[in-house]
């Protein structure tokens, strides 16, 4: 009697840390593993950002960063996904006349371009999964974007 008690334990034991290591899985696997230095590269550094919301529930999907390199005079833009992170969701940034605009799991970009100097237009937009897509707040129809002079 007690073997057989002490193999249902074992068992039960066994069963529980398997369902709380795939639970702690999932949730790790929400988590964006990117950040806007990671993708632009050193030297960069933050000079503004915009959320995107949903325009209905006006929940985070993600955010657009804009960065600039001082010594380079370059500008870098990312969109990081703060929700549908890891599945395939229309996400995209722009900057001057460069852009990236596709399916992603984690973030669009880089994008860069040569701005010292001078006044460029960027931001960028998401799509749920069911392919509504949602701008960043700051977008401006009558521009394309938010306008930012270095």
């Amino acid at each position: 009697m007690r073997r057989t008690i002490r193999r249902l334990g074992t068992a039960l034991a066994l069963t529980v840390g398997l369902v709380g290591g795939a639970g702690g899985a999932a949730q790790a696997a929400t988590v964006n593993p990117v950040t806007p230095q990671s993708l632009c590269g050193p030297g960069y550094t933050a000079v503004d950002q915009d959320p995107i919301r949903h325009a209905q529930t006006g929940a985070r999907l993600g955010t657009v960063h804009l960065l600039y390199h001082p010594l380079v005079g370059y500008a870098c833009t990312v969109t990081i996904k703060s929700a549908h992170v890891g599945t395939l969701t229309r996400t995209q940034v722009y900057v001057g006349g460069a852009v990236d605009d596709a399916n992603k799991l984690y973030a669009a970009g880089p994008t860069r371009a040569y701005v010292r100097g001078g006044c460029t237009i960027w931001g960028g937009l998401m799509a749920d999964p069911t392919g509504t897509i949602h701008y960043h707040d700051r977008a401006n129809p009558a521009v394309g974007g938010i306008g930012t002079c270095f």
